[in-house]
């Protein structure tokens, strides 16, 4: 398939993910009818389908292993949100599922990012290792202290506490490495901002759990979280176009 037609058919998907979240939360918002909810779940099979088949295009090149990573990634977000969206296929606690295959799913941005860093030769700079540790350090700090303010002290899902502070950990890492790689390479500024909304949509989305939806704000945790995947979906696409300078 040439170029153009690529660039139109994932230009197309998001489109598709355009019109069943952000468009979609919006008229919930407006019209004060929650059943608008129902379709969100549905943008990231839409995302994840667009990121397999960027890896489809990509397979045979040096950053294929990135994008099935990548990909990866966003498909197991995407199977915890349908086993969050639909109590039919549950057969225990969500959090209990979701929360391994979001981890999961972190593992796979973390390696998809770092070998995307490594082909462009972002990891060869001297000062790669310091932005890197620093990151990781910051967003730890800020992940635990959100986690500390919002789900600690509560009584409700108690069970969930320390399954939680550890998937913040996976999250917060995640979101460092794309925040290293885009301070250092403009070019993956938008995963970098990806990772930061994950980040702070599971902030909303501890309120919504662990706080009772306090004034309502949790609600804000799919906004966020929709268009933090799609940064990094996308972002990934975008900064793999540039020419691969090492092996």
């Amino acid at each position: 398939m040439k170029p153009f037609f690529r660039f139109v058919l994932i230009l197309v998907f998001w489109l598709v993910w355009f019109g069943l979240l952000p468009c979609t939360f919006v008229a919930g918002v407006v019209t004060g009818d929650g059943s608008w909810s129902r379709f969100w779940w549905v943008s990231s099979v839409v995302l994840s389908a667009g990121a397999w088949i960027n890896w489809f295009w990509r397979r045979r090149d040096r950053l294929g292993f990135c994008f099935a990573c990548i990909a990866m990634g966003m498909t197991l977000g995407m199977l915890a949100d349908v086993y969050g969206a639909f109590k039919v296929i549950r057969f225990t606690e969500p959090l209990t599922m979701i929360i391994p295959l979001f981890a999961l799913g972190h593992v796979g941005y973390v390696c998809g990012t770092l070998t995307l860093a490594s082909r462009l030769g972002l990891t060869g700079r001297p000062k790669w290792m310091k932005v890197l540790v620093s990151a990781v350090v910051v967003y730890c700090f800020v992940g635990l202290g959100l986690w500390g303010a919002l789900v600690y002290p509560s009584d409700t899902l108690t069970s969930m506490h320390v399954p939680t502070a550890v998937y913040t950990i996976f999250l917060a890492v995640a979101a460092a490495v794309m925040a290293a790689v885009a301070w250092l390479d403009r070019r993956f500024l938008a995963m970098g901002i990806g990772g930061a909304l994950f980040l702070i949509s599971d902030g909303f989305l501890a309120v919504r759990l662990f706080q009772d939806n306090w004034r309502g704000i949790g609600d804000l945790c799919w906004i966020t979280y929709g268009i933090g995947q799609m940064l990094i979906v996308y972002g990934a696409m975008a900064a793999g176009r540039a020419r691969p300078v090492d092996a």
